[in-house]
């Protein structure tokens, strides 16, 4: 059950109020937030809403298996239309959507529900269901089924195992806890292929994927200082072996691995000139109080940030341009 009943029936009494919803992903999307999306669109079906699901980026291949991944849209037509209620997932800020313009731009009055896990969260949104001891996003969807009494289907229970693998990195970064397992244990009841799951999530590279990943490999440096192992990737690097960001994915987790460094840091040039940085621990250490100096945010053991600029990288020191 909840921990904030209050929250819970409030965004019930949204949903059923609201004739015309709108589910936001963040962009470059994850299995977290799409398998939160469309667990969540499923369920809003049933009520015989209007329900569209919209994500600012393509889906990357390897999660095109969900069910409906179909559904989700990158047409910004649809903040020209009538909605009522618009719910964001897994999104620490608003800007991570991609979306915060086309919001302004939105048809007047409508009801914004944020729900996530991040502790940086700053709580945007008219109802904000945060709860940072989650393990994903998916677990609060889940919990908020739990606390509908929703009897789930087989492609909810698959969307919901997809966010839950997703952030816990296959049942092994620190994210996992008892509940997590047990909900994975229920959802695995409710007819979601964990054994497919785990085998799309954990090969969904290719040769030049692993290539790439070759590269950011030989790169890793360590800043005794600070205690820091960091790499880069660059969009020469995404050229040169035909590949996109998203072959970048899980990286930063494969890095905790290493014997080295308290902190993991992850440097990726983006096509639309933004950097992209990746923090991961597996110590003490709060990386997301890292991540909110460069105005980024996460969780205590995961956290990334965006900048502006391109990377250069010159007599073994990089640097932001």
């Amino acid at each position: 059950m909840l921990n904030h009943q209050h929250l819970s029936q409030a965004i019930l009494q949204e949903i059923k109020q609201a004739e015309n919803i709108l589910i936001i992903s963040h962009q470059r999307p994850d299995g977290d937030t799409l398998g939160s999306n469309l667990a969540l669109r499923k369920y809003l079906s049933t009520f015989g809403k209007n329900v569209h699901s919209f994500c600012d980026s393509l889906l990357p291949d390897y999660l095109t298996f969900l069910p409906d991944s179909h559904l989700v849209k990158q047409d910004h037509l649809l903040f020209t239309k009538k909605f009522d209620l618009v719910i964001i997932v897994d999104c620490a800020t608003l800007e991570l959507t991609g979306a915060q313009h086309l919001l302004t731009a939105l048809p007047q009055p409508y009801r914004l529900i944020n729900i996530d896990h991040h502790n940086s969260n700053p709580k945007y949104a008219d109802i904000n269901l945060v709860l940072s001891e989650a393990c994903s996003t998916a677990e609060i969807i889940y919990r908020l089924f739990a606390d509908w009494e929703v009897l789930l289907d087989q492609d909810m229970a698959t969307n919901l195992a997809c966010g839950l693998i997703t952030d816990t990195g296959g049942f092994k970064n620190p994210a996992t806890s008892y509940q997590s397992l047990n909900i994975a244990a229920n959802l695995l009841n409710q007819g979601a292929n964990l054994h497919q799951l785990l085998k799309i999530s954990n090969r969904s590279k290719n040769i030049d994927n692993l290539i790439l990943w070759g590269r950011a490999l030989e790169r890793l440096e360590k800043i005794e200082k600070n205690n820091i192992v960091f790499t880069f990737l660059t969009q020469n690097d995404f050229l040169e072996t035909n590949t996109d960001e998203s072959a970048i994915e899980g990286i930063a987790n494969f890095l905790h691995i290493l014997k080295e460094g308290k902190i993991i840091l992850v440097l990726v040039e983006t096509n639309d000139n933004m950097i992209k940085g990746s923090l991961r621990t597996t110590s003490e250490i709060d990386v997301s109080e890292i991540a909110k100096m460069f105005g980024g945010g996460g969780h205590k053991k995961a956290a990334g940030f965006s900048l502006p600029g391109k990377l250069d990288y010159v007599k073994n020191r990089i640097r932001v341009i």
